[in-house]
């Protein structure tokens, strides 16, 4: 199902590079869907931004999807030592600003939760989208030393053509970008994963058919192949 790069000697190792948490988050909707991240035996990457966002309470008064995010959070426990965190300079400052936020709000807690001295949540608006280049930026360079690639699983279509397009301005690049249906698909027919044939109408159905529609047409191009060499 998944046809090679253009180039047939292009035979290269690749990673997978979770680049938005809309895969987790799909693929936790069905029993064992997170595992299929391993069936490829390619080294599991998830940027800390990432990780943290998939987890994170959403705020008083919003779906937190608890039991949801309660097997994610097994998961990524379960599988901590198979997974490579990638580290950010935005998910470190997002942590340093929780900490602090923590902090105000036991002293809010101590004085008695006045009203206007209420402490103010982070704001996550778009954090995840803006570290996704730069966890993209530090696998490739990784890889490209041993010959190797990012398989990207990215459904978010302005975080694709972000990617695409600084890919292909690199002096060196080998990306694979994937969205969660291509993948799923991928597992069905290339790795004869049963479950994985009805998984997309599972995940439809669960969040009532509020799922990436990107790939809505068949003839969409998916994966793209980012194949950029060294002059």
């Amino acid at each position: 199902m998944i046809a090679p790069p253009e180039h047939a000697e292009d035979q290269r190792t690749p990673k997978i590079l979770v680049s938005d948490a809309t895969p987790l988050s799909l693929l936790g909707v069905v029993p064992g869907g997170l595992d299929w991240l391993f069936v490829p035996q390619c080294e599991v990457w998830i940027p800390d931004i990432i990780m943290d966002e998939v987890l994170r309470d959403p705020g008083v008064e919003k779906d937190a999807r608890i039991e949801h995010r309660a097997e994610i959070s097994r998961w990524l426990t379960r599988n901590k030592y198979r997974i490579k965190r990638l580290e950010t300079r935005i998910g470190n400052r997002y942590r340093l600003e929780t900490d602090e936020y923590e902090r105000a709000c036991k002293l809010w807690d101590l004085a008695g939760r006045p009203v206007e001295m209420k402490p103010t949540r982070p704001d996550w608006k778009d954090r995840g989208d803006e570290s996704v280049w730069i966890a993209v930026r530090t696998a490739n360079a990784a890889v490209t030393k041993i010959g190797s690639s990012v398989i990207a699983l990215v459904d978010d279509g302005e975080v694709r053509d972000l990617i695409e397009a600084q890919g292909r301005r690199q002096q060196a690049a080998a990306i694979d970008l994937m969205g969660t249906q291509t993948f799923i698909r991928w597992m069905a027919e290339d790795f004869g994963i049963k479950a994985a044939a009805t998984a997309w109408d599972m995940i439809a159905s669960a969040r009532q058919s509020k799922v990436p529609e990107m790939l809505a047409d068949e003839d969409a191009v998916d994966p793209v192949y980012i194949r950029v060499t060294p002059p």
